[in-house]
Order: structure tokens, then C-alpha cells, then sequence
């Protein structure tokens, strides 16, 4: 069962294709849409409950899978990127990641603090600015290095960027349509409007203020979304 949070109202449509699609594909049984702003971990406790009644076992599972279980699935992710570079002799200067409900930011945030790797994670933030993300980021980062058993996350290993996903969550902008036509143009590389597509608006505007130098190698970590981007072929991509 899903618990939905219409964050920009009036946009959930049970008819419409992408994530429903998905949904109905993996057998979801039933789809709870609840106004933006609720306490999604109460309302899943709700329908936890109601599974429950019912004789069954439910687990709940926080927006993005992001707990110390689900941030151990980047620590992962960091140990194979970096047999990779070691295999291809490599070494980014700076890793570029997004950063929103915090598990996949979180989680490569303890995979290299555990796996002692001293390149730069630079979170590009997908709902909030700094003042508001790195705390989150710093919180899910500490779970998974408690779980791991690795010790104390310094603060300032979390580094996030904001100003790239305004107006609002999952509502395009101008900048996210420009990286979206050019990652598809000049490397066929697909992004998606809502998470990689302003994560990759955020690095080419770094790219172009700074921080990072002329000719420096960043790796920018793609999270998938075709589903959302089907949803939005209304928007000029």
C-alpha cells in the first residue's frame, strides 16, 4: 500500500501514467492521497494499523527509503564507485549528488566518511536550501554511521547547494528544462524533471558561478526518474 503526499495541489490524477503505471505494474493494493504538509509518518502508521487488523505484517518505509536501513543501500553504492575509479584510475574532484529527502545524500555522506575517502560530496538540494537540508542530511547520515558503527559525522562533511529547485518541489523551472535538453542533446544522458533534472540545473550553475575550476573532473551521481518524466510532457523538454 502507498501513502501519497500531494505536495502541489490538484496534481495527483489516479488516470495518469508514469508512477501509476509503476505502481500497478509492482501490484501496490491500494493508493492513500493525502494533502501536502501532513505527517506522513503518522498517516503510515494509520494504514500500518489498518494492515494490521486485517492479520497482516506491515513495514513502513519513510519517503525516499530514508532511515539508516535505506541509507546503507549508498554506503554500497560508494564502496562500488570506488572500486571503479580504482579499477579505471580514476579520481573526481568533486562528487555531485542530490539532495532532498536526504537517504541517498545521508548515505554517501557515511560511505565515504566509513571508506575514508576525502573528495568532496556537494549535495544540490531538490526541496529546500541549506539552512534546512544539511540538518536532515547530517541526522540520516549519523543513523547509518551509528548502525555501521563508524563513529561521529563532522558536520561540515555535509555540504548542500540551494537556489536550483524553486519555485516549489517537483515544479519545473527554466533552469531544470535547459540541463534536461542538454544532457539529452549533447550526451543522450535522460533526466527527469523533478529530482536529476534540477540536481544536473544545480551543476551546471555551479559549473558557471563556481565553486568548482576550469577542466575539473565532477562525477554527477544519476538516480534514475523516467516515471516522472513522462508525467510532464505537457512541459516544453
Amino acid at each position: 500500500r502507498f501513502v501519497i503526499e500531494e505536495r502541489v495541489p490538484g496534481s495527483y490524477n489516479k488516470e495518469a501514467g508514469g508512477n501509476n503505471f509503476m505502481f500497478e505494474l509492482m501490484g501496490v493494493e491500494a493508493i492513500t492521497v493525502v494533502p501536502g504538509g501532513t505527517n506522513m509518518g503518522e498517516a503510515m502508521s494509520r494504514v500500518a494499523q489498518e494492515v494490521a487488523s486485517l492479520g497482516r505484517k506491515a513495514y513502513v518505509i519513510p519517503g525516499g527509503g530514508s532511515n539508516a536501513i535505506g541509507g546503507l543501500g549508498y554506503v554500497a553504492c560508494v564502496q562500488e564507485m570506488q572500486v571503479q575509479w580504482l579499477d579505471m584510475g580514476f579520481s573526481p574532484d568533486a562528487v555531485a549528488v542530490g539532495s532532498g529527502s536526504s537517504g541517498t545524500h545521508g548515505g554517501m555522506v557515511a560511505g565515504f566518511l566509513g571508506n575514508n575517502i576525502k573528495v568532496p560530496l556537494i549535495g544540490i538540494g531538490v526541496s529546500r536550501d541549506p539552512a534546512d537540508q544539511e540538518p536532515l542530511v547530517h541526522k540520516e547520515a549519523q543513523a547509518v554511521a551509528d548502525l555501521l558503527g563508524i563513529g561521529k559525522v563532522p558536520r561540515e562533511a555535509v555540504k548542500s547547494f540551494g537556489g536550483f529547485w524553486q519555485p516549489k518541489y517537483s515544479v519545473p523551472n527554466a533552469k531544470m528544462v535547459e540541463a534536461v535538453q542538454m544532457a539529452a542533446r549533447t550526451e543522450g544522458i535522460l533526466l527527469d524533471p523533478v529530482y536529476t533534472g534540477k540536481i544536473m540545473a544545480g551543476l551546471i550553475g555551479l559549473a558557471r558561478q563556481g565553486p568548482f575550476k576550469p577542466n575539473a573532473k565532477v562525477l554527477f551521481m544519476h538516480t534514475g526518474g523516467p516515471p516522472p518524466r513522462d508525467a510532464y510532457q505537457d512541459v516544453a523538454l
